[in-house]
């Protein structure tokens, strides 16, 4: 599983405004102090603040502010059955470590503070522990108004959506003690895949979460919709695209295709998704060639009279010659990805590319970054259009299929999908935008996805 995008939530500063209220444990002796507590307490008190606020305004309810007492920070050290209802019955630490959880019974938060939260503040910074808590407290909200859902993977996705909305209050300045620094909407898209279900999971299990691709949209609507959006998913809750193992030679890949297979099933597909439209009233042309290069080679460059390309433009990068009408890779980049990403976050980079030819059938030219976003939504809508079963049935996008097609979507496309975009958006020291925040590059994504690619036009106007 890649992992590259650890290394973009290290050093995420919280700014910190105001103290806030303490944080309850049931061991005898005095915790270890830990170098995120003031900042774990004030976002308790601020997403606190927040539920005061919105639990009326969206369910006419007064929201029960937690008590210290109600909020535990455990060890292996803490008697578990004394700080909360879940434990009775023999319950130790070994239970729940590595967990952070809202217990009913009581309506306590809790959380591992030996294992779990120095883990993600020392790999992830403090933005980690607050959206974690943000998730817990989604299920407070739903104790306090009753809501239930017929499976787990809904009650946690609409946790995720809570968690969005928290979020985008902090980062749209309407918190008084929190001010979240650029690019944490990019590493909240970074948590939702470490916390995901494991590939081919069966998100109608007890326990489900989501995959990462669904998790990440949950909180993005959230982000979007606000607490309204996610108070809707009793009656229009999100589509869920988990995808279980369905044969043992899926599992045996892990859902990925040969690495010699994947260019051209992708070409393969893409020309059947494309070859549906007309482009100004002129038939579907496809892309002459896809071909590979080697960046440390120069003799090996391919030129492009369109583009002013120089040879360290070449290192990483795929590209759509508009004059030569073909797509070329840096050889390096694409094995580079299917070994750490897989075999789809090389179909999208290829698919994103194949966009950018269609926009030039288009005539489509505007802001460099509305242009790439457009593009990432086509990609999106693309994707959406692939079956999701083998009998190529239905869609990814939950309509029923409408195309022929070269390939079905695996288990874990759609977090290689997710993945891609977290390593190739924008970098958050960017002076200039270039394609888009990762979280922008998702947005878009997810617009065409589960739309079509009419919302895709939208996006530049033309």
């Amino acid at each position: 599983m890649f992992r590259r995008w650890v290394a973009l939530l290290a050093g995420v500063a919280v700014v910190v405004a105001a103290s806030a209220v303490g944080v309850g444990t049931a061991t005898a002796s005095r915790p270890t102090a830990q170098p995120y507590d003031k900042i774990l307490k004030t976002s308790i008190q601020d997403i606190q603040e927040f539920w005061s606020q919105q639990m009326p305004a969206v369910y006419g309810v007064r929201y029960a502010v937690l008590p210290a007492s109600h909020i535990h920070a455990y060890t292996a050290r803490t008697d578990m059955s004394s700080i909360t209802e879940c434990a009775r019955g023999g319950a130790t630490y070994k239970d729940f470590k590595h967990n952070a959880f809202h217990c009913p019974l009581d309506m306590t938060v809790n959380y591992d503070n030996q294992d779990l939260f120095p883990g993600l503040y020392k790999k992830f910074g403090a933005f980690a522990l607050a959206q974690v808590l943000s998730h817990e407290w989604g299920h407070v909200i739903q104790t306090q108004t009753g809501t239930e859902f017929p499976a787990t993977v809904l009650a946690e996705q609409q946790a995720d959506c809570f968690a969005g909305a928290w979020v985008e209050h902090v980062d749209n300045g309407d918190s008084k003690l929190l001010k979240l620094d650029p690019g944490d909407l990019d590493k909240g898209l970074a948590g939702m895949l470490e916390f995901s279900d494991p590939i081919g999971g069966d998100p109608t299990n007890q326990g489900s979460h989501g995959s990462g691709f669904d998790r990440v949209n949950a909180f993005q609507q959230g982000v979007e919709g606000g607490t309204q959006r996610c108070a809707e998913y009793t009656s229009n809750p999100p589509t869920i695209v988990e995808l279980p193992f369905t044969s043992a030679l899926d599992v045996a890949q892990g859902g990925d295709l040969p690495f010699k297979d994947v260019l051209p099933t992708t070409k393969q597909d893409l020309d059947l998704y494309w070859g549906q439209f007309t482009f100004g009233g002129q038939p579907y042309q496809s892309v002459s060639d896809v071909i590979s290069f080697n960046a440390r080679d120069k003799k090996s460059l391919p030129k492009c009279s369109s583009q002013n390309l120089k040879a360290g433009d070449y290192k990483d990068t795929i590209f759509f010659c508009d004059a030569d009408n073909y797509i070329a890779y840096d050889r390096d980049l694409v094995r580079g990805v299917y070994g750490e990403i897989g075999d789809f976050g090389v179909a999208v980079l290829i698919g994103n590319a194949w966009a950018s030819a269609m926009q030039s059938r288009l005539g489509i030219t505007g802001d460099s970054k509305e242009v790439g976003l457009q593009a990432d939504c086509f990609s999106g809508a693309w994707v959406g259009s692939v079956p999701v079963d083998q009998q190529g049935t239905v869609q990814a996008r939950g309509q029923p299929e409408s195309r022929q097609a070269a390939f079905s979507l695996s288990p874990g496309d759609l977090d290689e999908v997710v993945q891609s975009f977290l390593v190739f958006g924008d970098p958050v020291e960017a002076k200039q935008a270039a394609r888009g925040t990762s979280f922008e590059r998702m947005e878009a994504f997810r617009l065409g996805f589960f739309q079509d690619e009419q919302a895709c036009l939208a996006i530049t106007g033309n």
